[in-house]
C-alpha cells in the first residue's frame, strides 16, 4: 500500500514475472479479455512460489487453456476526442488452440496535454500431444502520451481549483515500446509428476523529454528469465501431497542515457524453491513453501549482492455447506530497484515482511462471499524521505492490519450484486514519524457494482466507489490536511441484436471533482493534485461471432 504499491505487489502472467526492476508498472492493456481464464489474487501470500517482491501479495493472470471458435471487432468513441478499436479471433482444433488480438486508442484527454495514444497485439498459441504440451504468449504495445504535470495548491495560487484542465508542462511527454514473448513446454513423467520449462523474453523502452526540466532521456530494459521446475503427487498414508520444486533464474540489463547521466546496470537473481500442499481428508489442507534468493547487482563502478529466504504457511477447514476457515503467515523479501539505488541515495538493503491472515469463505447457492483479516510487519521499508530527497530504508518498521469483504449475490436470475471493501490502517513503528499514518492509504474504501438484465436485450450496470482520505505522498510527516475522499458511479448500458451489440456508458455520473493522486514538497511547502476526469461518455458498437 501507499506509494510503493506497485513495487509491493507482484504482477505475473500465467505464473511468469511482468513485474520490472525499475518503478515502471506492466502495462497489461495488450492482454485482452477473451484471453483471460481468471485472474488469482493471494493477498499476503505468494512469496516462496513466486518471490521477489510479493510483500503485499500476487496477482497472477491466466490464460485459457481451451479455446473455442469465436471473433470480434469493435469500435468506440466518446468524450475528449477519443476513438479506438479492437478486433480478436480464437479458435482450436484436435491438438492446437490459440488467440489474436489488436486494439488500439486514441484520445487528447481530460488535460492539457494529457493525450494518449496506445496499439497493443497480443497472441496466445496452445499445442497439446500425447504426454507433453507446449504454449506460448506473446504480447506488444506502442503509447505516445503527454505529460501535463500536477496542479499546484500554494499560499497564492489553487490551480487543481481554478484550472483543473490546465498544465505547466505543456510540451513534456513520453514514449514507451513494450513486447514480451513468453514459451512454455510441460512433459508428463510416470506417476501423477511433471516437468515443466517456462522460457521468458521482455524489453521496455522509455523515451522521456521533461522541457520543464530541461531534461531528456531514454531507458531499456532487457529481461530473460528461465524457469524450471517440477511438480507431482504423492499420497503417504491418508495424506496427499501436491509438490513443487523450482529454479528461477532472471536477469536484467538495464541501460539509461539521460542529460544528467548515463546509468548501465545488471541484476541477476536467482532462488531455489519449495512448495507442498498437503489434503488431509476432505475438510483439511495445510500449505507450506520456502524459497532461497540470491541477487547480484553490477554497473555504474558498483557490485552489491543481497540474499534472502521467504516463506510461507497456511491451513484450511472446509465445513458441509460452503464455508471455510484459513489461516496464514509468511515471510516476504523486496530487493530494491535501479531507481532506488541510484547513485545519489544511501546503500539500501532488502525490505522483509511478516504478514498474517486469517478468515472465512463462504459459498452457498447463489452467493460466494470471504472475509479476511490481515496484519503485516514491514523491516527496512524502502521509501523515498522527502527531507533528504532520496530513496532509504526506514530505521523503523511500518504496520499495516486491516479487513476487507469481497461478496458476490446472484440476487435472482436477472440480478447480481458484488461488494469490495476494506477498512485498514498503516502506520510507522517507532523512528521520527511514529504512529503517524503512511501516506496514500485510505482508511476504508468500498466498490458496489449491480449487474441487471433488464430485458432479453439489454443489460445495464452500475458501480458505485469510494476512497477515503489520505496524505499526500511525501507528507512522512503528516503535516498537511489529507487529500480529500472521493466517490464516482459508473453507468453501462448494452443492447444486444444477434451478433451486434451497441454499449453506452457515463463515467463519474455525478460530475465529482476529485484527484486520485497527490504529492507535498516540504521544500517549497506546495502541494501537487493530480485531477481526474469529470463526467465523461463512451459509446461502442461491436459484433462477436
Amino acid at each position: 500500500s501507499g506509494a510503493t504499491a506497485n513495487q509491493n505487489t507482484l504482477i505475473l502472467l500465467n505464473g511468469q514475472r511482468l513485474s520490472h526492476i525499475d518503478t515502471s508498472s506492466p502495462d497489461l492493456a495488450a492482454i485482452p479479455l477473451v484471453a483471460i481464464d481468471r485472474i488469482e489474487v493471494l493477498p499476503g501470500a505468494g512469496a516462496a512460489l513466486y518471490g521477489n517482491g510479493a510483500v503485499g501479495g500476487v496477482i497472477n493472470i491466466i490464460t485459457r487453456q481451451n479455446y473455442r471458435n469465436s471473433a470480434g471487432i469493435k469500435a468506440l468513441g466518446g468524450s475528449y476526442a477519443t476513438t479506438g478499436g479492437s478486433a480478436y479471433a480464437s479458435g482450436k482444433g484436435d491438438r492446437v488452440g490459440g488467440a489474436l488480438a489488436l486494439n488500439s486508442l486514441s484520445s487528447d484527454g481530460y488535460r492539457d496535454n494529457g493525450e494518449v495514444r496506445q496499439h497493443n497485439a497480443f497472441a496466445d498459441l496452445r499445442y497439446r500431444g500425447d504426454g507433453m504440451s507446449a504454449y506460448l504468449s506473446a504480447g506488444g504495445s506502442h503509447q505516445e502520451q503527454g505529460l501535463p504535470g500536477g496542479r499546484t495548491i500554494s499560499a497564492s495560487q489553487n490551480q487543481y481549483q481554478d484550472d483543473p484542465t490546465g498544465t505547466n508542462t505543456p510540451f513534456d511527454d513520453a514514449e514507451q515500446d513494450n513486447y514480451w514473448v513468453m514459451p512454455g513446454l510441460s512433459i508428463q513423467l510416470p506417476g501423477h509428476n511433471a516437468l515443466t520449462l517456462d522460457f521468458s523474453r521482455r524489453r521496455q523502452t522509455q523515451d522521456y523529454r521533461y522541457i520543464s526540466l530541461a531534461s531528456q532521456g531514454k531507458t531499456t530494459v532487457d529481461s530473460y528469465s528461465v524457469a524450471p521446475k517440477l511438480n507431482g503427487q504423492l499420497a503417504t498414508g491418508p495424506v496427499v501431497h501436491n509438490w513443487t520444486l523450482g529454479f528461477d533464474l532472471h536477469d536484467y540489463d538495464y541501460q539509461s542515457r539521460a542529460s544528467f547521466g548515463d546509468r548501465d546496470l545488471d541484476q541477476t537473481e536467482r532462488a531455489w524453491y519449495l512448495h507442498n500442499l498437503m489434503a488431509m481428508g476432505s475438510h483439511w489442507s495445510v500449505s507450506a513453501g520456502a524459497r532461497r534468493l540470491d541477487s547480484t547487482l553490477s554497473g555504474d563502478g558498483m557490485r552489491s549482492e543481497q540474499n534472502g529466504e521467504m516463506y510461507e504457511g497456511g491451513v484450511r477447514y472446509t465445513i458441509e455447506g460452503g464455508l471455510a476457515f484459513f489461516a496464514g503467515a509468511q515471510r516476504s523479501v523486496r530487493i530494491a530497484n535501479v531507481d532506488e539505488l541510484s547513485p545519489f541515495n544511501p546503500p539500501i538493503d532488502p525490505q522483509t515482511g511478516h504478514t498474517y491472515t486469517a478468515g472465512a469463505s463462504w459459498a452457498q447457492g447463489r452467493q460466494h462471499s470471504t472475509l479476511t483479516f490481515w496484519r503485516a510487519q514491514i523491516g527496512n521499508e524502502i521509501v523515498y524521505d522527502p527531507i533528504t530527497g532520496t530513496n532509504r530504508n526506514l530505521d523503523d518498521d511500518t504496520r499495516h492490519q486491516g479487513i476487507s469483504l469481497n461478496s458476490r449475490w446472484k440476487l435472482d436470475k436477472d440480478l447480481a450484486l458484488t461488494i469490495n471493501g476494506s477498512v485498514q490502517q498503516a502506520r510507522f513503528d517507532g523512528g521520527n514519524y511514529d504512529r503517524n499514518d503512511v501516506p496514500l492509504v485510505p482508511e476504508s474504501t468500498l466498490q458496489l457494482i449491480a449487474d441487471w438484465q433488464a430485458l432479453p436485450w439489454l443489460s445495464a450496470q452500475i458501480a458505485h466507489r469510494y476512497v477515503g482520505a489520505r496524505y499526500y505522498d511525501g507528507d512522512l510527516a503528516n503535516s498537511q490536511d489529507k487529500l480529500d475522499s472521493y466517490r464516482t458511479t459508473d453507468l453501462q448500458l448494452t443492447t444486444r441484436y444477434r451478433a451486434l451489440y451497441l454499449q453506452a456508458g457515463v463515467y463519474n455520473l455525478e460530475g465529482n471533482h476529485f484527484a486520485d493522486y497527490g504529492s507535498y514538497s516540504s521544500f517549497s511547502g506546495n502541494t501537487s493534485l493530480y485531477p481526474l476526469p469529470d463526467r465523461h461518455y463512451l459509446v461502442t458498437l461491436g459484433m462477436e461471432l
